[in-house]
């Protein structure tokens, strides 16, 4: 039987593909492919990934192999070019059985059931469910419809209705799964994070899911079931990077897990088995300003960490407890200080703009409190506690509480309300705050890119390989510039 596994392609350019195509690997697909591929021997497999292929060329290969099984996996940016690509499928291939899942399908699953012909949507973690589906399937004629009643996990059209089966637990052990099938794609062609200290670099999982709930965190893949919060043994995790350097020449990972210190024991664990090991790799991961201690910065320096990206989101104490970061701006500051003490670079991670509800009623930032924002990264620039700066424009993506009170409080641009693929071609912002202009959203949008800018050049740490992503850089913060400057000109400064 055949089965082919897609990252959901973009229908056209936009910064979400320009951002993505070409650094990392899909994982999540790959992690499904090799659980599938173990458990169901003698299947012919397939894996595509749209972000890099386009849509055109993505039709193009589903076609020439023409899969029993179509898996794809759809991110909100790409969500209505997933849906046009099963569309075209099926209308070409009506026998190809098409699964949905990744962030985008388990938050809105009667969306991919009724806006595209999928016939079914895997709702959470994906390996086992899928699997199922797949055994489903392959007991079935291409004319006889499988039974889907009785596999947990997922949503499937029954009739006029979409049904939802009940929640699937997640698998207890991650060491129980394969390691991704990296051999399913030309892992060389991916050019790895753009600071590596030792390249080639590729990404790792160590955990999956997080212990906190902070409002913006759109991620409902690891929010449907119990525990919300699993961890690779330190033995499995030292096992993968040494087979990664064994089979790919990989000399540097990337934690992309939620948070390396959701457990400070675990964190420690792993950092203490990476030092006996004696791997050689050196390594970068995600992080919370707390739980964190000097113990742990030291063992992960010792261990090779050299970078890390640290969630800091606001210059303002009112947004930290209004969207549950559970962190303060002093520990924030005592995050940064001890991590550049053991010589560990930060790019410290910011939203501006964002809002939350206390009591019933919205709250947000001000271009005033999302101006303190910029002013606080600034400030730890200048202190040397922070050496890169990443920021985002806030977006209620579908799955996080914040999606749900945007939609409470009809603050989601009524054009925008859910043509998706125009979320990250947006130029000002998918909220529409009271009182915040499109021209207040542009000039703090180039401020914020200036001290990017200056960050990058200050602290160094480019190859030749990332002059495409900072030459981007620098055109978009023209265009922020022109545009600041336009509305300037010419708009009121009333919110549109």
């Amino acid at each position: 039987m055949k089965i082919q596994l897609v990252f959901a392609p973009p229908k056209s350019g936009g910064s979400f593909a320009e951002m993505s195509e070409g650094v990392m690997p899909p994982l999540g697909i790959l992690s499904v492919a090799a659980y599938v591929r173990d458990r169901m021997p003698g299947l012919e497999l397939r894996v595509t990934d749209g972000l890099r292929a386009g849509f055109a060329a993505t039709l193009a290969e589903i076609e020439r192999f023409q899969p029993r099984i179509l898996g794809i996996s759809i991110n909100t940016p790409c969500a209505l070019s997933a849906y046009a690509l099963i569309d075209a499928v099926k209308a070409r291939r009506p026998e190809t059985f098409v699964v949905t899942g990744g962030p985008h399908a388990t938050a809105l699953p009667e969306e991919c059931l009724t806006r595209s012909q999928a016939d079914a949507v895997v709702r959470g973690e994906g390996e086992e469910t899928f699997l199922e589906l797949c055994r489903a399937v392959a007991g079935q004629s291409a004319s006889a419809p499988p039974e889907l009643g009785a596999i947990a996990g997922i949503a499937f059209r029954d009739g006029p209705r979409v049904a939802i089966t009940p929640t699937r637990p997640y698998i207890p052990s991650l060491d129980s799964i394969p390691f991704p099938a990296r051999d399913l794609l030309d892992l060389p062609s991916y050019q790895g994070w753009y600071l590596t200290r030792q390249p080639p670099d590729t990404p790792m999982l160590f955990s999956r899911g997080c212990a906190f709930r902070c409002t913006f965190c759109s991620n409902k893949v690891w929010n449907l079931s119990e525990p919300r919060l699993r961890f690779r043994s330190p033995d499995s995790i030292a096992d993968e990077m040494a087979f990664l350097k064994e089979r790919y020449g990989i000399r540097e990972v990337f934690d992309n897990s939620d948070e390396f210190n959701n457990s400070l024991t675990h964190a420690k664990a792993v950092c203490r088995k990476l030092i006996e090991r004696k791997l050689g790799l050196t390594w970068k991961t995600q992080l919370r300003a707390k739980p964190l201690d000097e113990e742990l910065v030291s063992l992960m320096a010792e261990s090779g960490c050299w970078y890390v990206h640290l969630g800091i989101e606001s210059g303002n104490e009112a947004t930290l407890r209004g969207t549950r970061k559970g962190v303060t701006l002093p520990e924030v500051e005592a995050a940064c200080a001890l991590l550049k003490k053991h010589g560990i670079r930060v790019l410290g991670l910011f939203m501006l703009f964002n809002a939350w509800e206390e009591d019933g009623e919205l709250r947000f930032e001000d271009a005033a409190m999302t101006e303190r924002t910029l002013s606080f990264a600034e400030g730890l620039y200048r202190r040397k506690l922070m050496d890169y700066f990443g920021w985002s424009i806030t977006m209620p993506y579908p799955g996080s509480p914040l999606y749900d009170i945007a939609l409470k409080h009809g603050i989601i641009k009524p054009h925008l309300a859910d043509d998706w693929d125009r979320w990250v071609r947006e130029e000002f912002s998918v909220l529409n705050l009271p009182g915040v202009s499109d021209r207040d959203v542009a000039r703090l949008k180039t401020r914020g890119s200036w001290l990017r800018a200056r960050c990058m050049l200050r602290s160094g740490g480019f190859g030749l390989k990332d002059a495409v992503y900072i030459a981007k850089k620098a055109l978009r913060v023209v265009k922020n510039e022109l545009t600041s400057r336009c509305g300037r000109r010419g708009d009121s400064g009333t919110s549109r």
